[in-house]
């Protein structure tokens, strides 16, 4: 590895430190690898392909790699950083190739599309005499658990809550939620926050990616609908066109949301946020961290999404994976790197940083996630949260994204209805309940 390069990394540590991205009590962790990585000379090469390079992962990531590869002498983990957008086709392809990376960083909803491909190894028996099985939570292990068989590692779990601007709740004279709020209490929230004379919004609306789908169901959800029902597709029911107009209204009639909502992603949703263009977005704790710096700390908070008309919410539980491939190159090694990855301090440091809530008991009951107020909203939300019923067949994960999502944007702009949308979204569902 280039020298220059990790100068590189190291210096982006500690412009991320000035800037308060990165707690100064923390840089030393993460820089120390990186002063003195190791050259592998005999090391067996493990391939490990990352799917969200934004600088300050990148450069984590990167530190964990090396520190890793710093702690034995058998495997020297590389790192493959690949944009998000194009993640799943490039592994698509490795798989097609018969050349998989030896594991990865995916989400779980892609996991059943590999799995589909018979292109996962099957972790189960190893994990089960894995020596931190019993302190990953029951729920965390079965979103990454197909047909009886654990897949991969959930590295991190998220669920959803909703994002607010305190500060401007205070200057605009806005009472703020509570955390059994309501479709119509959010619904005038956003209105009261939205200014467009200022270029403020009250809700930064998702609707590009995955999530954009998924976000919009846990909406339905809160007004009686569901996924599946007796073991068949119901997501075209009367509740989820309702529930789905609802909140596809807020964007198209009301206003509420900023024009940019059919091209935003995520990266659109969290920095609108952070520069004062939305006041309010639905989100994991992920973001939590960046808001922080965005708009300091004291300037937001997190609240449980709103109860619908339903009297119910839902909030759908993803997991970060690490993932192994069946015909990898390197099998034993990726399983060091990636049970390395789920250890006490490697994956304390990682989540800590980043505001993502690790799946292990004994982390996630720490100080340091269970009192931060920024993680109030999605601790509060664990008692009516699901794994994703999009995880229910393998074929469905990349079925969302390269045919529901551009559905749904067309809902989004008013070239479909509600219930045209959810009438194509039920026929792809059906159609792929392998």
């Amino acid at each position: 590895m280039d020298d220059r390069w990790m100068l590189s990394r190291r210096q982006l540590l500690k412009t991320l430190a000035a800037a308060g991205a990165l707690a100064a009590a923390d840089l030393g962790w993460w820089e120390e690898p990186l002063m003195r990585p190791r050259r592998a000379w005999g090391a067996a090469p493990v391939r490990f392909q990352f799917s969200v390079p934004e600088p300050k992962r990148t450069a984590l990531v990167e530190s964990l790699a090396q520190r890793f590869n710093q702690s034995q002498t058998d495997f020297e983990v590389k790192v493959e950083f690949v944009p998000q957008a194009q993640a799943r086709q490039k592994l698509i392809a490795g798989i097609a190739a018969n050349n998989p990376p030896d594991c990865c960083q995916v989400w779980d909803n892609w996991v059943g599309e590999f799995e589909g491909m018979g292109a996962v190894e099957d972790l189960t028996t190893r994990v089960r005499d894995w020596k931190y099985y019993k302190d990953v939570t029951p729920i965390a292990w079965q979103t990454v658990t197909l047909k009886g068989k654990v897949l991969s590692f959930p590295w991190v779990v998220t669920n959803d809550g909703v994002y607010w601007r305190t500060d401007r709740a205070v200057e605009y004279g806005i009472k703020p939620p509570k955390d059994d709020w309501t479709w119509d209490e959010f619904s005038a929230a956003a209105r009261a926050f939205t200014k467009p004379e200022k270029n403020q919004y009250g809700f930064g609306m998702r609707g590009q990616g995955t999530w954009a789908v998924l976000y919009a169901t846990e909406f339905m959800y809160a007004n009686g609908a569901q996924v599946l029902k007796d073991g068949k597709v119901a997501i075209n029911s009367k509740e989820a066109a309702e529930g789905l107009e609802w909140y596809l209204d807020l964007f198209r009639k009301h206003k509420v949301c900023p024009p940019s909502v059919p091209t935003d992603g995520w990266r659109g949703i969290v920095e609108g946020f952070g520069r004062g263009i939305t006041n309010m977005y639905i989100h994991n704790s992920g973001s939590s961290e960046e808001q922080k710096d965005f708009v300091g700390a004291k300037s937001f908070a997190t609240v449980p999404l709103p109860l619908g008309p339903a009297k119910k919410r839902t909030s759908f539980y993803f997991s970060e994976t690490l993932t192994g491939f069946r015909n990898a190159k390197n099998r034993e090694g990726a399983w060091r790197f990636m049970s390395w990855c789920m250890d006490d301090e490697p994956k304390f440091m990682y989540c800590k940083t980043l505001g993502l809530l690790p799946s292990r008991k004994s982390l996630a009951d720490r100080p340091e996630f269970a009192k931060d107020p920024a993680y109030q909203g999605f601790i509060k939300s664990f008692p009516f949260s699901i794994v994703s019923p999009y995880l229910a067949y393998a074929g469905w994960g990349g079925k969302i994204d390269s045919e529901g999502v551009p559905l749904f944007q067309q809902a989004l702009v008013g070239k479909l209805t509600a219930r045209e949308f959810l009438e194509k979204f039920a026929e792809v569902l059906t159609k792929n309940m392998a």
